[in-house]
């Protein structure tokens, strides 16, 4: 039986991505609800975000659609004071997705 690495490259890929997304979802929602890491940091995690969904959206994936919303709303919210509505959705599109793509 041959390996072949390189679908074992692709899936450490989504793999990483994963654990990425599973980050900055626990990384907004502390920042959104208890108000305790950095603007910038959270400014920073929302670019790595939107980077990854423009990188990704050239596959017509809707997730990357909603990674580049995502992006763009965390980044505001470093800014402004965001609902914690919208803080918990966020976070938890990004905590399943992020889930899946470790499970998948």
């Amino acid at each position: 039986m041959f390996l072949n690495l390189s679908s074992y490259k692709n899936i450490m890929i989504v793999k990483a991505l994963g654990i990425l997304d599973i980050f900055i979802a626990v990384c907004f929602w502390v920042f959104g609800i208890l108000n305790f890491l950095p603007e910038r940091f959270i400014l920073i995690l929302g670019f790595i975000l939107l980077v990854k969904g423009v990188i990704f959206v050239l596959g017509l994936s809707i997730t990357s659609i909603i990674d580049i919303i995502c992006g763009i709303l965390i980044a505001i919210a470093s800014e402004v004071a965001m609902p914690k509505f919208v803080v918990i959705l966020i976070s938890l599109f990004l905590l399943q997705k992020g889930i899946f793509s470790l499970l998948g």
